[in-house]
């Protein structure tokens, strides 16, 4: 009996998640804006089964040139995916499956930080209000925004993580606050960099409660080393080569945030719809919180004046939040402008109405203190499930996409032509620096290719005569065997990256990219040669993996070690 009244709320909140997961069980997939997400892990797929570990670089995007897509984009829920893909799921069904777990897992670590402060009953209204959010609807259903999206899981367990450090001081927490703030910078490292401010706060809030304020300090810090640490392998290099990309002049054309800000009333009345955001208030997507949300909001905020009239501690953690949703609310809004034109960090997070993933965290925790009302246990009851129906009832319709691709599969979204030139032409952004760009009829940077133009072969002689027999294909490892007749000029057809490596007969050469599309290029002599090109790791690289690579050891050492010391005293108290 114990156990079932345990796992009760879990599965409550798994039922209740029902409205939110059921356009996934329609067959086929569904469009979105990001419409890239199969063809992503696809080509993690493949570049995983080449043996191209941690995955950099993939084989078709960036006009199948060798794009180092991973080296730069967070990679998590694509591992995620990846899992059911390696049981045997298909592509499409692999993403659905992540997208389903991402949702259920939202609200079940909603209900887990909310339990630190409410009882189970408030905890499920929490856990329901924030996975019922619009926002959370628009990331998926809409933007087709996946990483953003499974940033809603980590936040509440950072938060609950120093939670319960500050309250036991266990180093257990320190360990797991590192690792889920690590799996927020591999899900979303803009997500992870917002996360800051707020992180922050809390933090202040909990050490002004806390006894030994050197130790909590000394524990934060050190989580937050060990979760940089952690997740060195991806955010080192990502921070350190983003400037040999086209990344900085698309955010700024395409992404600019003085297009993006929010007006007040669109929290409250934001008509939905599958456009995009543009300057003014005539989006093509809605900016609601939620409009039971704001009224559940509006009546706890009620509630905190009434506990603070009576001077009960409880209090202070609703006036925390409050102060985070209200940061929250005025980074989206077109009030903050100033700060974001003299902190040009705040740029690359190109939507300033990204922060309502923050006031959709805040509000939806705040939602469950209405349970806190002076009642009885059965109006409570009452309470929260009118609560919970109204947050259903008003915002599942927000959970389905714009229609359905009933006859789509794997092929449409695999398709090699379809990855290098339709896929490829969504985003580009980390495509070499220097390449040969136009301007389109909206002024903004294309790369100068045309469909036709795209190699078919992994490789191309471009003066001289040679025979080419290709041995591996690989997107971090190319060979071949040439039989060259005169001295030659060979191209091999992958973007020039830091790191790329040319060897002749194991001689390592010089090789050259001053071409329009700055592909590998070498001069061979006559003869019969093996040229063999590796993607090998800079300095940033390295960096970063040895980093990862002694966090995971430390971690294992840390999770394995006392109990190889309990096993050992056990057997030595048993002789």
């Amino acid at each position: 009996m114990k156990i079932i009244k345990n796992i009760a709320p879990f599965l409550i909140i798994i039922v209740l998640s029902f409205w939110v997961i059921k356009p996934l069980f329609v067959s086929g997939f569904f469009p979105m804006h990001d419409d890239e997400q199969v063809g992503r892990l696809y080509e993690l797929d493949q570049a995983i089964r080449a043996g191209h570990i941690p995955p950099r670089i993939v084989p078709n995007l960036g006009f199948g040139y060798g794009y180092p897509f991973f080296n730069f984009y967070p990679p998590l829920v694509y591992y995620v995916a990846e899992i059911f893909k390696i049981i045997g799921f298909s592509y499409i069904l692999s993403i659905k499956l992540m997208i389903g777990l991402g949702f259920i897992l939202a609200g079940i670590c909603m209900y887990i930080f909310s339990r630190e402060y409410f009882n189970k009953l408030g905890s499920i209204v929490a856990a329901v209000a924030y996975t019922y959010a619009p926002y959370h609807a628009l990331d998926v259903y809409v933007r087709g925004a996946l990483p953003e999206f499974w940033s809603f899981v980590f936040l509440p367990l950072i938060f609950w993580s120093y939670t319960r450090l500050n309250k036991t001081g266990m180093h257990r927490y320190i360990i797991l606050a590192g690792i889920f703030c690590a799996l927020l910078i591999l899900t979303h490292n803009l997500v992870a960099m917002m996360s800051s401010i707020f992180i922050l706060i809390y933090l202040l809030f909990l050490l002004k409660s806390n006894k030994d304020k050197k130790s909590f300090i000394m524990h934060c810090l050190t989580s937050l080393i060990f979760a940089l640490s952690l997740s060195a392998y991806f955010w080192i290099p990502s921070f350190f080569e983003k400037k040999y990309t086209l990344v900085d002049i698309l955010t700024k054309e395409l992404a600019d945030y003085k297009l993006h800000f929010v007006y007040i009333r669109q929290f409250w009345d934001s008509q939905w719809g599958y456009g995009g955001s543009i300057y003014g208030l005539m989006d093509g997507i809605s900016f609601e919180v939620g409009k039971v949300h704001i009224v559940v909001g509006a009546l706890v905020f009620f509630l905190m004046l009434h506990f603070l009239k009576n001077k009960e501690k409880k209090v202070s953690i609703f006036f925390v939040f409050f102060i985070l949703l209200f940061i929250s609310l005025y980074l989206s809004s077109f009030h903050s402008q100033f700060i974001w034109g003299v902190f040009p960090p705040l740029w690359y997070i190109q939507f300033p109405w990204r922060f309502l993933i923050f006031t959709t965290f805040t509000i939806s925790f705040l939602s469950g203190a209405i349970t806190l009302l002076p009642m009885e246990k059965s109006l409570k009851m009452l309470v929260a499930s009118v609560i919970v129906t109204f947050i259903i009832v008003f915002n599942k319709d927000y959970f389905q996409p714009s229609g359905y691709l009933t006859h789509v599969t794997d092929k449409d979204y695999t398709d090699r032509e379809k990855l290098r030139w339709g896929t490829s032409k969504l985003a580009f952004e980390y495509v070499p620096k220097e390449i040969a760009t136009v301007q389109s009829d909206i002024n903004t940077t294309q790369v100068d290719i045309d469909r036709n133009s795209i190699s078919k072969s992994s490789y191309e002689v471009i003066r001289g005569q040679m025979k080419v027999k290709v041995v591996r294909d690989d997107p971090h490892i190319k060979k071949m065997k040439v039989e060259v007749f005169e001295p030659s000029i060979f191209r091999i057809n992958t973007y020039s990256f830091p790191g790329w490596k040319v060897f002749i007969d194991k001689n390592e050469v010089t090789y050259n990219d001053t071409n329009k599309l700055r592909l590998i290029t070498i001069n061979v002599p006559t003869g019969v040669h093996e040229i063999f090109a590796e993607f090998t790791d800079t300095f940033y690289r390295k960096l970063g993996n040895y980093l990862t690579i002694v966090s995971i050891i430390i971690l294992a050492l840390v999770i394995c070690v006392p109990k190889i010391n309990d096993i050992i005293k056990s057997r030595v108290f048993k002789k």
